[in-house]
């Protein structure tokens, strides 16, 4: 009997001493699991805090394509209504014309007289009595190439047939062929001229042609 209880004691012991263990054991897995636990917690607390940044940032600095639009449009309205109210540099006088035309039976011809505008700054000392404002440098380039301009003007001209010459559309293309023709021989204007334009009164020069216009137009 006094062995059975030994050995009873000594199981119980041995019982108890395996459950201390286990316990031991599990302690150190718990703490690690907290201390994990925290880790991912703070990490996710310091990335929700960094995405709320970057949205409130993004959210800052939204633009209304709408509102961009109408701003875009409003300003290119503004400009165009600036074009056709701006009188640009001109000519001292406007240049004279009369040629032959085709068309029909009867042998016509035309008469008129062109003048050639550009946007241009006014050059000091103006251009002496009765000759208007000095020209600029686009205004001095058109005068060194008056007779290759003159040519293309009257090439020009005289391809019109007599039916189109009496048609409001024939006129403009006219003035728009004249334009293109004679910008492509006009060269662009050096980045020190355009320094001189002050941007509030309106588009740069550019050392080109921006229109031509009739200043009298007879055909017979």
């Amino acid at each position: 009997m006094a062995e059975e209880k030994a050995k009873g004691g000594a199981t119980a012991t041995e019982e108890k001493g395996e459950g201390a263990d286990k316990k031991a054991a599990k302690k150190p897995i718990n703490k690690k699991i907290i201390i994990i636990a925290g880790i991912l917690v703070a990490d996710l607390g310091i990335m929700a805090g960094l995405a709320f940044f970057i949205v409130g940032k993004l959210k800052g600095k939204t633009v209304d394509p709408v509102a961009v639009a109408q701003h875009e449009q409003e300003e290119a309205e503004k400009s165009k209504k600036q074009q056709m109210t701006k009188i640009g540099m001109v000519l001292p006088k406007p240049l004279p014309f009369t040629v032959n035309i085709g068309g029909g039976t009867a042998s016509h011809y035309l008469k008129c007289s062109l003048q050639l505008e550009w946007d241009g700054v006014e050059a000091e000392g103006g251009g002496g009595e009765g000759k208007g404002p000095a020209l600029d440098a686009t205004g001095e380039e058109i005068v060194k190439r008056m007779p290759k301009i003159t040519d293309i003007i009257i090439n020009i001209l005289s391809s019109q047939s007599y039916e189109e010459l009496l048609r409001p559309s024939g006129k403009q293309k006219i003035k728009e062929a004249i334009v293109t023709e004679i910008n492509a021989i006009l060269p662009d204007l050096p980045p020190d001229e355009h320094a001189k334009k002050d941007a509030h009164e309106g588009p740069a020069p550019t050392g080109k042609l921006r229109n031509a216009f009739f200043t009298e137009f007879i055909v017979q």
